[in-house]
């Protein structure tokens, strides 16, 4: 009876140290007040600026910021935020891998009532702040940006006396002037790095209402002369052999051995003009001394955004749109990565306000002109990748039609191509672009079509 007592006892010591040790461990878990995800936070033992970033903000707020565990890359990254939304996780904050993603699976909250007594909402840059529209609602938040276009090596045009298109307005005739009195390829010169690029961003230079390849907010323009225009300056660069990308193996064996692209050929001072983004200036300056940020010709800068959004489901929206400005357009938030930063920045500040553009580019001087198109930047365009619903379908991938048999570069057909193949054939010189061009522009608006009805009757 003993030895039974004595057993019943001592599991119901145990049972209490169990229930008592359980106890514990729930009062010593640590309590969030929001949910953080993205791909750009390193490791923590790296603690980056953006880690310091959200220290700050916990500290300065007396918060605690949970930071989601997820993957960082591509499609992998959507996946994990999906994920989450499936386990009723949605995060209160997250980095959007495009707005297309956010819309369609409905995991983003309209803030328009949080912005609109929001004074530093209005000093995002215009062409940033109108990408995150959509019907009546505004549904992210601009969080990091960089601009693209022509980078020149002044010393290199200077000494091969060039240097009269580097001065006043930057216009087409410029450009190609440029590519033309650089193209030395025997002296181991080349003017341009590609030309690829010109037809997407050439309709807007000849057409305000135009944006990133002919894009106006609601319809692509494909068969606009704007457009065959920009095919055809492409084809024309390329005819001519004014780029390294359109020389062809034999002459690049001949005259640039060694050569690793048109990036080694920067690198080794053998490369007058190159097309690139701000984040790539501190490798630019590597090895080249004297710099200058071109733009694009008429001064539209092409812009590629980061976006973050709030979650549909959280309990906290003005603490989560409140974190969400601190690391993205606050002037505090600003302030702070500014004065944090040990190195150049990967990303602009995201602001017009005279005075941070200017302690931003005080602390980094990154190359002559940045700051000059930084503050042009409400005539900027948006790339459309991370902002057009579609976009993916509506620039490459959509298929032509089994009735479309086009000849490429090397020689060889393809039956019904990719839209971005066809383009391709076009601009390279094996088809014209003429004959497709009203196939090519109904296609495109058919995309973004069928991108939009995935979604638009959730909205208003």
């Amino acid at each position: 009876m003993m030895k039974k007592r004595f057993g019943f006892l001592a599991m119901a010591g145990i049972i209490a140290a169990a229930s008592a040790s359980s106890l514990l461990a729930a009062c010593g878990e640590e309590k969030f007040d929001l949910s953080y995800a993205t791909w750009n936070l390193s490791t923590e033992a790296v603690n980056n600026v953006e880690r310091q970033m959200i220290a700050e903000f916990e500290k300065a707020n007396n918060v605690k910021i949970k930071i989601e565990e997820v993957s960082t890359s591509g499609n992998a990254y959507q996946d994990s935020i999906s994920g989450l939304a499936v386990k009723n996780k949605l995060p209160d904050v997250f980095m959007l891998p495009n707005i297309n993603f956010g819309l369609k699976n409905q995991y983003v909250l309209d803030i328009k009532d949080l912005i609109e007594n929001d004074g530093d909402w209005a000093k995002i840059p215009t062409a940033l702040e109108e990408a995150v529209h959509y019907k009546s609602g505004v549904y992210a938040i601009p969080f990091s940006m960089h601009m693209m276009g022509y980078y020149a090596n002044v010393d290199l045009i200077t000494e091969h006396n060039a240097n009269k298109y580097l001065e006043g307005e930057f216009t087409y005739e410029k450009l190609e002037g440029l590519a033309r009195a650089m193209n030395k390829p025997t002296e181991g010169i080349m003017g341009l790095s590609h030309e690829q690029t010109i037809l997407e961003w050439y309709p807007s230079y000849v057409n305000e209402n135009y944006g990133w390849f002919t894009w106006d907010g609601a319809r692509y323009h494909l068969d606009s002369e704007e457009f065959r225009t920009g095919i055809e300056k492409t084809l024309a660069m390329r005819q001519n052999k004014l780029t390294y990308d359109s020389l062809s193996d034999e002459d690049r064996a001949a005259h640039f051995e060694g050569v690793d692209g048109y990036v080694g050929l920067w690198d080794n001072n053998g490369l007058a003009l190159r097309w690139g983004a701000s984040y790539e200036a501190p490798d630019m300056s590597k090895n080249v001394d004297d710099i200058k940020f071109l733009g694009v010709p008429g001064g539209r800068t092409p812009i590629v955004g980061d976006y973050v959004a709030i979650g549909k489901s959280t309990q906290n929206k003005e603490l989560a749109f409140k974190f969400a400005k601190w690391m993205s357009f606050d002037p505090a938030g600003i302030s702070k990565r500014i004065q944090l930063e040990k190195k150049v920045t990967n990303t602009l500040p995201m602001t017009t306000d005279p005075e941070l553009i200017q302690a931003y580019f005080d602390k980094f001087t990154l190359v002559d002109g940045l700051q000059e198109a930084y503050e042009a930047l409400d005539s900027g365009i948006v790339e459309c990748v991370k902002v057009v619903p579609g976009y993916n379908l509506s620039r490459w991938k959509a298929q032509c039609g089994a009735n479309v048999t086009i000849t490429i570069s090397d020689g060889s057909s393809i039956e019904n191509p990719e839209l971005g193949v066809l383009l391709d054939a076009c601009w390279m010189g094996t088809e014209r672009y003429a004959e497709y061009a009203e196939n090519c522009n109904t296609l495109a608006n058919k995309k973004y079509a069928e991108a939009i009805k995935q979604f638009e009757q959730y909205y208003d």
